[in-house]
């Protein structure tokens, strides 16, 4: 993550905290998210998942007041751990922002998660992500959340500036994924 995105992860911010509630945040990155999201003060409860020691170490100094009044939790390890151990049905919103660990992820590490975010999030909830994506979702993307079973899919369009050396942006947009669980779901 670099500072350029800081508009971007803002948004997707917004986004995961717009039922209010309790949200899940996967990824600290450089906690810009994490400070939007409680910035907003709609989310009754934020719980961040973090893999990487160093910046699961920041994410408590960054936050060592708010850990202490209970509005933030830390759970350290990889989602694909972590997840299976919270409930069904137990998020108003989620943001997903994690770094691919594979050649095989990169542009698509958040398409295995689609499926857990559905079972975590409550009807209405809402999943949002670096989406890799300009300014619209391709046709595998679409056909992934369908698989996991959203079909209430929607976007908002984020004007950024990455640098002419950024080696994985080159656009001057980036779609912000607005995913809603079916409220029949």
């Amino acid at each position: 993550m670099e500072s350029w995105e800081s508009g971007y992860m803002t948004m997707l911010a917004e986004i995961s905290t717009r039922n209010g509630g309790k949200v899940l945040e996967v990824g600290y990155g450089m906690g810009i998210s994490a400070r939007a999201i409680q910035a907003t003060h709609r989310a009754q409860s934020h719980v961040v998942i973090e893999a990487h020691p160093g910046v699961a170490k920041r994410m408590l100094e960054d936050f060592s007041s708010r850990i202490e009044e209970r509005h933030i939790h830390l759970l350290t390890g990889f989602w694909q751990d972590i997840t299976p151990l919270l409930a069904d049905e137990s998020f108003e919103g989620i943001l997903f922002d994690t770094y691919p660990l594979t050649q095989e992820e990169i542009h698509a590490n958040h398409f295995w998660f689609f499926k857990e975010a559905h079972r975590l999030l409550k009807p209405g909830g809402i999943l949002t992500y670096y989406s890799d994506e300009v300014n619209d979702f391709s046709a595998k993307h679409l056909a992934k959340l369908h698989e996991a079973g959203f079909s209430d899919i929607g976007g908002q369009v984020c004007a950024v500036k990455p640098p002419k050396h950024c080696e994985y942006w080159q656009d001057d947009t980036i779609l912000a994924p607005i995913v809603r669980k079916s409220a029949a779901a």
